[in-house]
């Protein structure tokens, strides 16, 4: 009998085991990234030091730390910043989470980025059904001048000072209290900002309600018909620029689970709550609007100066008299977060956005 002898594999051929990174914790990487870049302030050290021990599997974190480290990160260079910067953008977006309307509402829309320029162009779009039209076989096909308006974005920022013990900044709680803190206080201020009907200053984009002015509402004493005929109506005036949708309704907090509740969940339409909007409603169509965001915001840190407490500060000695109430950060033992980020919007086509005081609740 002839037996066959097999060479026995070698090392090199066996099956290694896989090796499989920690799942990472959940989080944002946005809200890790400011935290990281805290902590070393405080500490002294390096912010890619502290993301490594503080996460350790968060791979985008490290990326975004030390892009400039390695080699100049060029956004318009493929495979490193250009893919990176966007994808930052809307962690950005995100991190200011379900508090702000007006986060989620932008992150619907065409979202751009600075990438280091002052003013951003972006073509409006004004849909006409006289832009186009059949043509018989062998005819010419019109030509028309299409109307081409330009909105122009300069950067404006979203600044914010946060204060909180060294504590708090070095526990285990940091990236949330962070994020309370700062993030929080800028979501609101973005949704009041941004839904309002102010015109645009040096210091802010106008709101989207600047110029437009409000729809009649329903008169019917049925609420629930005032109800669908209030959103009809919205969403018909939004429809030269949105077409079928999306649409994006914002309303108080209150009434937005109302919307919620009436449509039992089938809404063709999506429902975000702000106080920012008060008793009234807004149809929006999020392609009227484009937003232009930094990847970053600039963050500054200071233990060792004096603030007057005051959402309308004061300069510390105002013709001789002291501003109260201060607060020394060295005395106390607390640190001072700074956060500039520049953030702007603009609407592409008015008809993109419109809103009402509605009768019903």
């Amino acid at each position: 009998m002839n037996v066959e002898i097999m060479p026995s594999p070698s090392r090199r051929d066996e099956q290694m085991p896989l090796r499989r990174d920690p799942p990472l914790p959940p989080g944002n990487t946005f809200r890790r990234c400011l935290t990281a870049r805290f902590r070393a302030l405080v500490h002294r050290a390096s912010p890619i030091d502290v993301a490594a021990e503080m996460w350790p599997t968060d791979r985008m974190i490290a990326q975004l730390i030390m892009r400039s480290v390695s080699a100049p990160a060029m956004i318009g260079v493929a495979g490193w910043a250009a893919e990176l910067s966007h994808t930052v953008v809307r962690d950005a977006l995100e991190a200011l989470g379900p508090a702000s309307a007006g986060a989620q509402l932008l992150k619907a829309s065409t979202v751009l980025t600075f990438d280091g320029n002052g003013v951003i162009s972006a073509p409006g779009f004004v849909a006409s059904a006289a832009n186009a039209g059949f043509v018989a076989e062998g005819q010419p096909i019109l030509v028309r001048q299409l109307a081409d308006a330009v909105v122009q974005m300069v950067p404006h920022k979203l600044a914010a000072i946060a204060v909180l013990s060294e504590e708090m900044i070095m526990s285990s709680n940091a990236e949330q209290l962070i994020g309370d803190a700062l993030i929080g206080s800028a979501a609101a201020a973005l949704d009041v900002a941004l839904f309002d009907s102010n015109a645009g200053t040096a210091a802010r984009p106008p709101g989207l309600r600047y110029n437009i002015a409000a729809l009649t509402p329903s008169n019917n004493t049925d609420f629930w018909e005032a109800y669908f005929e209030d959103i009809a109506n919205g969403i018909n005036a939004c429809s030269p620029v949105g077409g079928n949708g999306p649409f994006v309704l914002v309303a108080n907090a209150g009434r937005a689970v109302q919307i919620k509740l009436r449509a039992m969940g089938e809404e063709p339409y999506t429902i975000f709550g702000s106080n920012a909007v008060g008793n009234d409603m807004l149809v929006i169509a999020p392609a009227a609007i484009v937003c232009a965001i930094a990847p970053e915001p600039e963050i500054e840190i200071a233990n060792a100066s004096t603030l007057h407490m005051n959402d309308t500060p004061l300069p510390i000695v105002n013709g001789g008299v002291p501003a109260a109430p201060q607060k020394s950060m060295w005395q106390t033992a607390t640190v001072a977060l700074k956060m500039r980020w520049p953030v702007t919007w603009a609407l592409r086509d008015a008809r993109g956005v419109n809103w009402m005081t509605p009768g019903w609740r």
